[in-house]
């Protein structure tokens, strides 16, 4: 196309000066008439050729300061994108680290960061840099779960320890004094297992399923308990992994967490787990 466009424009700069020559040529022969006629098809030649020209010169020109202008916008993006990750960043260490006396709550939370998020994708920050940015967060849900876990135990294992000790005031045989002797002593073992400071500081390493499942009271259960101790565990697992999926907590483990998290909520887990009632346990 443009081959075509550069022989039709040297034929129109070949008429536009045969239509010169012969202007002079009528005008000097006093045919002014024909002479003017030219003259017009001349400059409208010449208008085709040159303003073809200029304009291919001016899309030039102004291509060439849009390609500069494009530069600098993206240079400019490009460090709206490195503020926001570091916006993100900030946010998601932020709501993290922040408030770990229970307020906001996990979904107010996870709302603020759902809008950071979408912020983050219309600037088409890519899925490893987001998941970099959202890991603290993901981690400390991890760590929140794992602590709801643990004191569900501990409180629901506290109350086994006492309901032996009854039993054995109410009926003092050799097997409740086994029991009341040997269940305060692997009680006490689990909670060093299970409240052990060195788990906060293998947060970047820690994977949420083998902690939960090297915690988990297995001797301390019976078979019905441990039958609902594994479905509990497994449903924290699933959460867990959706919420390091999603780069936050789901709607489901937002939820949940918000719904057990204190002692009111360590009661009726315990009760849905294990029948027991949240007034036996005080």
């Amino acid at each position: 196309m443009d081959r075509v466009r550069d022989i039709f424009l040297y034929f129109v700069a070949a008429l536009a000066m045969f239509a010169l020559l012969c202007a002079v040529y009528q005008a000097m022969n006093d045919k002014k008439g024909s002479a003017v006629t030219l003259a017009a098809i001349f400059f409208g030649c010449a208008m085709i050729v040159f303003i073809q020209k200029l304009d291919v010169l001016e899309i030039f020109g102004v291509k060439a300061q849009l390609n500069k202008t494009l530069d600098r916008a993206e240079e400019i993006i490009g460090k709206m994108k490195r503020l926001s990750e570091i916006n993100a960043r900030a946010s998601y260490m932020t709501m993290a680290w922040g408030n770990r006396m229970g307020t906001p709550s996990a979904k107010e939370k996870q709302a603020i960061l759902d809008e950071v998020d979408a912020q983050l994708t219309d600037l088409n920050v890519t899925p490893q840099e987001r998941k970099a940015i959202t890991r603290p967060y993901t981690q400390m849900i991890g760590w929140d779960f794992y602590m709801l876990y643990a004191r569900i135990f501990d409180r629901y294992l506290n109350w086994k320890n006492n309901d032996l000790v009854r039993r054995l005031n109410a009926n003092q045989t050799e097997e409740n004094k086994k029991a009341v002797q040997e269940f305060p002593a692997k009680l006490s073992a689990w909670r060093s297992l299970a409240f052990a400071d060195t788990l906060f500081g293998r947060l970047n390493t820690f994977k949420f399923a083998d902690e939960l499942k090297r915690v988990m009271p297995t001797t301390l259960l019976d078979e019905r308990e441990q039958r609902a101790a594994k479905a509990f565990t497994a449903q924290l697992v699933r959460m867990a992994e959706e919420c390091e999926k999603k780069g936050g907590y789901t709607t489901e483990a937002a939820d949940f967490y918000d719904h057990y998290h204190d002692l009111g909520g360590y009661d009726e887990k315990i009760k849905e787990l294990f029948g027991v009632d949240s007034s036996e346990l005080k």
